[in-house]
């Protein structure tokens, strides 16, 4: 005969675990892993300043992308995704005419350089963020990221991962056409 401490003893680790994966399964299911919080939205964009890629006497900084709504897009040559989304960047900058900033985060200038003129080159600016430091400031923990920045050089919107038709335009071209808008 099994007491009722015997019971709960063989019940309680099948309980433990139908919770663990009702947590794992509410996760997979209904989180939006591309919209990541951030504690630099409606926020300045962070002071930097380092070297551009083609003009290498001349800083790129914050202050660079004031005055108009613009993408800023952290990539990499290394970066898988990055040449994934690198065809949807090009039309992003040849049909709609939406500046894109970009920072090269820890990369080899010369294979930047490469790799841009294989595969286009949609960036008003590149920074070259070899320390990695701009990319922490903003929070950046992965290539691509892209921020959506209003004309006063707020961020507005944080993007993790690959720039799809889709994406841009059901979340993020909607929210470009909202700040261009604004007066």
């Amino acid at each position: 005969m099994i007491t009722y401490k015997k019971k709960l003893t063989l019940i309680f680790p099948f309980l433990i675990l139908f919770i663990l994966f009702a947590f794992l399964a509410r996760e997979l299911l209904y989180k939006k892993t591309n919209e990541l919080p951030s504690a630099l939205i409606g926020e300045d964009i962070p002071a930097f300043r380092i070297t551009q890629l083609y003009q290498v006497d001349r800083p790129f900084s914050a202050q660079d992308m004031i005055g108009q709504v613009s993408l800023l897009n952290v990539w990499a040559t290394w970066c898988y995704a990055c040449k994934l989304e690198q065809q949807m960047l090009m039309k992003i900058k040849n049909q709609y005419h939406v500046p894109i900033y970009g920072i090269a985060y820890k990369d080899d200038a010369m294979q930047e350089k490469q790799w841009l003129r294989q595969n286009g080159n949609p960036y008003a600016v590149i920074g070259d963020d070899k320390s990695g430091d701009v990319a922490i400031d903003l929070g950046v923990y992965g290539t691509p990221e892209t921020f959506i920045l209003n004309k006063k050089g707020k961020i507005v919107y944080r993007h993790v991962g690959i720039i799809d038709e889709q994406t841009w335009n059901n979340v993020l071209y909607p929210i470009v056409k909202k700040y261009q808008d604004l007066a």
